[in-house]
């Protein structure tokens, strides 16, 4: 990401151009820095080579475009053409000769020859890219989230790579830029040269193993059906045991299991098929039963769209289903190949998550009785306690039963805490935000607790009258007062910069770039 404060200026002399690629290859070669490294990061090496080099200070955008091609070259190289995506931009046409049509994804070259673009989109295509010609950065984004590719080449003027790669940082997706010689949005000039020797540049790289999440969560989802729970769990022979495989194959995202299979491929060399089963099932075990419980104890009548099984069946009916279902996630651990060793470890995972997420609750329902505001601190430990707690157990699940070592479960499970909070945080925004503004009193909320502790000493006590006599517009006469809700995102903005810095030191990188990409895709409104 380029900052619009920079002078974006490409240097024109050819000569000066390769020096300043081969000079900011060779630093990144000796000095192994791992992506993703974000903008200020960039900008310092740059300044750093200009000053070492004495160049031109002008040139320290694009300088900070080769340090980032040079940090992600060896992942970019390693991966396969055929999941790689080229992006050229439409003012390269030859604007006076041109007579392509334009879709939905771009510019439909007639490869009429009277271009470059002809020459370029034909050898990217027969590598096996998808080659598009196309401004702006929607379909880019698009192909992204979908999953479809694994890295980028885009060439563009420098204010277009900036917007381009934005999504492309969001989602930590390998990239390359090559910035055109010439702007003005018509007839511009690029370095083919350039191009093409990014364009087939591959280096088949055996310890660069990249995680496609698209794969994981098709994986993900294919256990969830009913014949594989029968496989997996044995026949469901009475009512209850109907019930609870009703409660796993219904709604959801399905984030937690994905993130447990995500862990479990990314460390372990020969992934099986039944511990990935196995242990994806017993996490969604323990969160379907952990739901069936809160809609018990917040009173919910809908999950899903649908009528919760306490509200169809009556409160002792549904305790007794979360039961089963916590029983099923231990006997799926229990019962697997891996051996005692390993079972225990994992156990332990499990239990250590289940007494803190339910110490969380209490917590929580406690607070609920006695109708206070939690102060700041209290509710973010909650949070740690509940959420955090669902993400540790599994992240920590699937990376034990890898094979990962202490110290990158160590860092995990810092890495789990802040992905926890900040997802608890992002909910209550969200909440919100929905509700139009109305406060739901019934339950703790983060904006409550943040205005908790920005108000004074008096104005506290009439916080806590106006939650306990349900006046919602005093609260949110003070929710507005205190700008409480722009409070609560740099908070949630906080957290999300924890779960980075947090990534920035695990050594897996199929792993981290993965964990990255889903951190953008669950706040992309914050990052």
């Amino acid at each position: 990401m380029i900052s619009q404060e920079l002078t974006l200026i490409v240097p024109f002399e050819k000569e000066t151009r390769l020096e300043i690629r081969r000079q900011t290859e060779a630093f990144f070669r000796v000095n192994n820095v791992m992506p993703p490294v974000y903008y200020d990061a960039i900008s310092d090496y740059a300044a750093m080579l200009i000053e070492k080099h004495h160049w031109d200070k002008q040139y320290q955008a694009f300088v900070m475009v080769c340090c980032g091609n040079a940090i992600w070259r060896k992942v970019v190289a390693a991966v396969p053409y055929n999941r790689r995506i080229l992006l050229l931009p439409q003012c390269l046409k030859n604007s006076k000769q041109c007579t392509a049509i334009q879709d939905d994804l771009g510019l439909l070259c007639n490869e009429c020859g009277k271009c470059s673009l002809s020459g370029l989109l034909k050898e990217a295509e027969n590598l096996g890219y998808v080659a598009l010609v196309t401004e702006g950065t929607t379909i880019t984004t698009r192909l992204i989230e979908s999953g479809k590719v694994d890295a980028v080449i885009g060439v563009g003027c420098m204010e277009v790579l900036q917007k381009m790669f934005v999504s492309v940082s969001k989602y930590s997706i390998p990239g390359i830029g090559i910035p055109l010689l010439t702007c003005g949005c018509v007839d511009t000039n690029a370095d083919e040269e350039w191009i093409k020797e990014e364009l087939y540049c591959f280096h088949e790289n055996n310890t660069i193993r990249l995680m496609n999440l698209n794969w994981l969560r098709n994986i993900t989802s294919s256990i969830f059906g009913e014949e594989q729970l029968t496989r997996t769990l044995g026949p469901a022979k009475t009512q209850t045991e109907k019930l609870a495989r009703e409660s796993l194959l219904n709604g959801g995202q399905r984030l937690r299991p994905l993130i447990t299979v995500l862990a479990y491929e990314a460390f372990c060399p020969t992934p099986d098929p039944n511990a990935i089963n196995r242990l994806s099932l017993s996490v969604e075990c323990f969160h379907k039963a952990s739901l069936i419980h809160d809609d018990i104890e917040d009173g919910d009548e809908f999950r899903y769209g649908k009528e919760t099984i306490h509200a169809r069946y009556g409160i002792p009916v549904a305790i007794n289903i979360g039961d089963l279902l916590i029983g099923e996630g231990y006997r799926l651990i229990a019962e697997s190949d891996f051996q005692p060793q390993m079972v225990q470890l994992c156990t332990s995972i499990i239990a250590q998550g289940h007494r803190t997420l339910t110490i969380g609750q209490g917590t929580e329902l406690l607070a609920i009785k006695d109708r206070k505001v939690m102060p700041l601190n209290d509710i973010l430990q909650v949070f740690e306690n509940k959420t955090a707690a669902a993400f540790k157990v599994a992240l920590l699940l699937g990376a034990t039963a890898g094979g990962a070592d202490h110290e990158t479960l160590e860092k995990l499970d810092g890495v789990s805490n802040a992905i926890g909070i900040a997802y608890q945080i992002k909910d209550d925004l969200q909440d919100f935000t929905d509700q139009r503004g109305i406060i739901e009193h019934q339950r703790p909320s983060i904006l409550l607790s943040m205005l908790y502790d920005t108000v004074t000493e008096v104005e506290k006590g009439v916080l806590q009258k106006a939650v306990q006599t349900n006046d919602t517009e005093t609260v949110h006469a003070f929710i507005e007062r205190y700008n409480i809700h722009f409070q609560t995102e740099e908070l949630l903005r906080d957290y999300i910069s924890r779960a980075k810095q947090g990534l920035a030191n695990l050594e897996n990188l199929g792993l981290k770039l993965a964990l990255h990409e889903i951190l953008g895709k669950i706040f992309k409104d914050y990052i």
